[in-house]
């Protein structure tokens, strides 16, 4: 498992950022705050730092990759994921 998700689970157990709800380990992901093609996009390398990571359910994260990083829907998610973050 890489250190980041460890680092969110420890901190923030397995609850989904967006939802709220509990989850066991394998139903919950690690997301990206900013996408790895945004940053690809912004020739940067992708951010995997516990400051862009977030832990979501399998459904929250569909949910989420329906939005392009510029949406402004998207911001609000990550809004919302932010403020439910430890």
């Amino acid at each position: 498992m890489h250190e980041t998700k460890c680092m969110l689970i420890e901190r923030n157990g397995l609850r989904c950022m967006l939802c709220g709800k509990e989850f066991k380990y394998w139903q919950i992901n690690w997301h990206h705050i900013k996408p790895k093609y945004a940053s690809k996009e912004d020739g940067e390398q992708p951010d995997n730092s516990y400051a862009n990571g977030s832990l979501l359910c399998v459904e929250c994260h569909k949910y989420v990759h329906q939005y392009s990083w510029h949406d402004p829907v998207y911001q609000n998610l990550m809004h919302i994921i932010r403020s439910n973050k430890m």
